[in-house]
Formats: structure tokens, sequence, C-alpha cells
């Protein structure tokens, strides 16, 4: 993509002369009042002479802004830095101040060399001697062309730095998602794993069967958050796979008071889903939940309109300070990765709802 970049602008320096040569002959005539000779002197010498001078002067133009813009680059301000308000004025005032400089500059160069062009031209070509006004309307027209040129130049610049800017804003910004990412993915519930074991410990000598039911279980969820920390997204099918482990071993805990209740259809399970969603939300309800064979969790999942529905009793434990409070930042860090959607959870007096966003993968 660089070398096509590059070898349009070679083709760019030698074709935009000849509209330039050609719009700086017709304001000349008008000037001079002789627009009427257009069509009798647009293929002479004179239009080649314009022609021939608008590349010489915008070959100079462009290797004294280049060097310029190179030396003195336009800093570009950053909306996102905590430097105060006045000291943005006067970044964006000096910024202004700048490109006035340049543009300056620009018409100074115009007008040295547009006057020694013009005097070997009329002098030793056309061997004119009187060329005052010839040189006041060839530097006047010569000089609006490059400042126009200087100011598009400075612009065009201008917005490639400001595309670099945003072009590494944004590739860190993805670089700090996927960090959150992949933090998310890799961290292990602790309290899940001494609650497992400690119920192993208990369970060993009496039920080895059981036992070797738990392992297979926990095991399983464990399993399943290596397998998917490099995978991005998971169909729901499997993500509620791995929830049935996670339900086994929390109904030892809790003693078989969580039930839950699939209701989605083949078209939702396909959909896509952020690795671990169910399975957070689910241990953060049972955290916050009173769970007893009196007072059983009961969660019913269901799908509608790209959104999976989770529902759950509100049974919310006395000692909890505050019951707007989730501990869920990793899970919408997460969810920041692929879209503004997150988790959005609403509190009932005796019901729980969240709504989870689902992706689709279109295929190419």
């Amino acid at each position: 993509m660089k070398k096509n970049n590059t070898t349009l602008n070679k083709w760019l320096r030698f074709l935009l002369p000849i509209p330039t040569g050609i719009i700086v002959y017709i304001l000349i005539l008008l000037v001079f009042d002789t627009l009427n000779q257009l069509g009798s002197h647009f293929f002479s010498n004179e239009v080649a002479v314009t022609i021939i001078f608008s590349f010489i002067l915008l070959e100079v133009q462009r290797l004294v802004l280049n060097y310029t813009l190179h030396k003195y680059p336009i800093k570009i301000l950053d909306a996102s830095t905590n430097e105060s308000e006045q000291n943005e004025t006067s970044k964006a005032s000096g910024a202004s101040t700048r490109i006035i400089i340049i543009s300056l500059i620009s018409l100074t160069i115009s007008i040295l060399i547009i006057s020694i062009l013009v005097f070997l031209y009329f002098t030793y070509i056309l061997q004119l001697t009187d060329i005052q006004r010839e040189l006041i309307v060839f530097n006047g027209v010569f000089g609006i062309v490059s400042v126009v040129y200087a100011i598009i130049h400075v612009s065009t610049s201008f917005l490639e730095t400001n595309k670099q800017i945003n072009y590494i804003r944004e590739r860190e910004l993805r670089k700090s998602l996927e960090h959150d990412l992949e933090n998310y993915k890799l961290q292990i519930n602790p309290q899940l794993l001494y609650d497992s074991l400690e119920n192993l410990i208990s369970i060993v000598k009496q039920d080895k069967k059981m036992a070797e039911s738990i392992i297979q279980h926990l095991s399983g969820i464990y399993r399943y958050i290596l397998d998917t920390r490099h995978i991005e997204l998971v169909s729901v099918a499997e993500e509620l796979s791995n929830l049935n482990s996670l339900i086994y071993i929390l109904n030892i805990k809790y003693n078989g008071a969580i039930r839950i209740t699939d209701k989605l259809d083949d078209e939702c399970n396909y959909q896509q889903i952020v690795p671990g969603t169910i399975s957070t939300l689910l241990t953060e309800v049972c955290n916050r939940s009173i769970i007893n064979q009196y007072q059983p969790l009961e969660v019913n999942l269901s799908g509608v309109d790209k959104h999976l529905i989770f529902k759950a009793t509100n049974n919310p434990k006395i000692t909890l300070e505050s019951m707007n409070h989730w501990n869920i930042k990793h899970l919408n860090k997460a969810y920041d990765y692929f879209s503004s959607q997150r988790p959005e959870i609403f509190e009932e007096d005796k019901e729980i709802n969240i709504n989870i966003p689902l992706f689709e993968i279109e295929e190419e």
C-alpha cells in the first residue's frame, strides 16, 4: 500500500503542473484583458512556459515544505491529555501561527523563483526590457497558487499526522481491551476451588464414587477455562455444557438447592458469548443470595432478540452492605472488547433479570 501511494504521489508531481499552468495562463490573460486570445494561443509557447514555471515552483515548494514540516512538525492536540485548557489554547495558537508562517515562506519563495524565471524568459528569450508589469502579474498569480498549495500541503500533513495518532490511540486501546479479556478468561475462582476441595476431603472416605464425580466435574470446569483462554467467543451450547459441571459442584455445597431451567432454542444455542459469562453471573448470584432447601435458587435461561435472559430468584443476604455493587468488573471489560453493550442487571423484589448480549459470527 505504501509503495502504491509513493507511485501515485510521483505521478501527481508531474501531472499537477499541467492544470496549474493552464489555470495560471487563463488568469494572466484575464489580468491583461486578452482572454479573447485564448483560442488562438492555447497551444502556444506561452502555455508551455506557464506549465514549466508551475512545475519548477511546485517542486521547489514541495522540497521546502517537506523539509520545514519534517524539521518543525505540526503537533496535533490530544484531547485525552490532562493539560489545562489554557495550555491547550496556547498550543492551538502556536499551530495556527506556524501555518501562517509556512504560508508566508511559501509566498516569499514564489516571488523569488517567479521573478528570476520571468526575468530570464522575458529578457533573454523574448528580449524585452520593460517587464515591470509582467513581474507584478506573474508574481501575483503564482503567489496565490503557492499559498493555496502550501495550505493544501500543510492540511494534508495535518490530517496524516492526526490519522496516525488516532491509529496509535486505537491500537493501544485494543491492546488494553485484549489484556482485560485475557485477564478475565484466565482468572480462576479460588473460593470455588477451596469449597470443592473441602467437600472432596469430607466425602472421599464416605462415597468414593461421588468423590470421583466431583473431581471429574471440577477438572472439567478448569479444563474449559484453559481451553478457551485463546478463544474470544464460544457458542452458548458450549457455555451451557460447562455450566452443568459448575451447577453440580455448587449443588454439593447447597444440598441441591440450585435448579436451572433451559428454554433456549437452537438458534440461540448457536450464537456466541464471551467464555465464562453465565458461570461468572451464576457464581455472583450465589455469593449474594441465601440458598437452602426452603429458599432454593431458581434460574431460568431464555433467548430474546439476540440476548440471553438470565432470571434468578432474589433472596439477598442481609449482611450485604450494598445491593447495587456487582463484582463483574472483569466481565464488563471483556464485553467492551466486542461492543458497547454489557450485561445489564435489573433487580426486583423477588427476581433478578440479567440481559446478556449475544454475538453472531458472519461467514466471509
